[in-house]
């Protein structure tokens, strides 16, 4: 069977979804080359330096393939997390997120310890594309949606495995578990968007996110046919074969009109 292109898979996720904006396909760039030709850089095409949530917003939104380097990136974190900086000790000790998001330097590098990295070096940048327009092999998928939507995901993976899905949450760096985790570990997880995603990203309060890597898309849209067909879908179908419930003077109302009779006497 010929594989499925990039605009099919999103068409196959929107039957089931019916998301609000793009699905966005993420790859790590190992050299400029890999980049699409067409890809918007942050710093030269439009004169600013942006979060790697930014970039994932745009491409969500606007439908754009953005590119993010080292000189595009304004966040030092993110930087980090894709190994385009260097993670100093000052860095690594907790320095960034104590008084922040920690109360003292022992649990601050707790939580830096537990961001997932790429390893520093390795990778000169990351691009993000809608899905449909995805001209590269993509490492990780993210889909934003509101809860019913990402729950369905959740679902269709778990249609043959079972059991639970695994998450994470730290309340900042979501654009680490955006991208970075579902590479790392080859699974899929829901994110509550952190701070930053939410004042560069301008991701809104209904929405939640899920990414998987691009690997198992075949068994995350084969999960949603397959619930679907069994009952399960999105939008939530809603019971209507029940008799609502009314104030007592209504319900006091109808007893009248039973011992009244039908209209016209009949």
């Amino acid at each position: 069977m010929k594989p499925a292109t990039p605009a099919e898979y999103e068409d196959r996720l929107n039957r089931y979804l019916r998301l609000n904006t793009f699905p966005v396909a993420v790859r790590f760039l190992r050299s400029w080359d890999e980049a699409p030709p067409k890809a918007r850089r942050p710093a030269r095409d439009l004169h600013h330096r942006f979060t790697t949530c930014q970039a994932i917003a745009m491409s969500r939104r606007y439908g754009w393939v953005m590119a993010l380097g080292r000189e595009d990136s304004s966040c030092v974190l993110g930087a980090a997390a894709l190994g385009l900086e260097k993670r100093l000790p000052h860095y690594v000790d907790g320095n960034l997120c104590v008084k922040l998001y920690t109360e003292n330097l022992q649990a601050g590098r707790l939580s830096e310890e537990s961001v997932p990295t790429l390893e520093e070096g390795k990778y000169v940048g990351v691009v993000t594309a809608p899905l449909s327009r995805a001209s590269f092999t993509p490492d990780s998928i993210v889909v934003y949606g509101n809860g019913a939507q990402v729950m369905r995901l959740g679902q269709a993976w778990l249609w043959k495995r079972g059991g639970t899905l695994k998450s994470e949450f730290r309340g900042r760096i979501d654009c680490a578990d955006l991208a970075i985790a579902p590479f790392l570990s080859g699974e899929p997880q829901m994110i509550v968007p952190c701070s930053g995603d939410r004042i560069f990203g301008q991701v809104q309060d209904h929405e939640i996110a899920f990414s998987f890597p691009f690997g198992v898309m075949d068994e995350i849209l084969e999960g949603l046919e397959a619930t679907h067909a069994a009952g399960t879908r999105y939008p939530v179908t809603n019971w209507l074969a029940y008799t609502g419930g009314f104030p007592p003077s209504y319900d006091e109302y109808r007893k009248m009109l039973d011992e009244a009779g039908p209209p016209g006497g009949g």
